[in-house]
């Protein structure tokens, strides 16, 4: 992971715990995906339902160790938009709220 950001010069590396909130997006997305795809192939009848347990199994133990990177990422912005350290470039203006 890089030290800063080359673009707005942000600090990547936060406190110990920061990037435990990254573990909302990973689930929150893996479990929507199951949600919504799961009862569409059932009622659909594309794989039987032991191959459907295996599949919807596989994903959800697979996509989160894919996710983890992008996850941590979305994290990362969502802190920077929404609460900006100081000297670092942030879209959101405290001057609005």
């Amino acid at each position: 992971m890089h030290e800063r950001c080359p673009q707005c010069d942000a600090l990547f590396s936060r406190e110990p715990g920061f990037f435990l909130g990254s573990i909302y997006f990973n689930y929150g997305l893996t479990a929507l995906i199951v949600a919504v795809a799961y009862p569409v192939l059932m009622f659909n009848r594309v794989l039987s339902h032991e191959a459907l347990m295996g599949v919807t199994l596989a994903f959800v133990l697979l996509f989160p160790l894919w996710f983890f990177r992008y996850a941590r990422a979305l994290w990362l912005g969502f802190d920077q938009y929404w609460d900006p350290r100081p000297g670092e470039q942030g879209t959101k203006s405290n001057n609005n709220l």
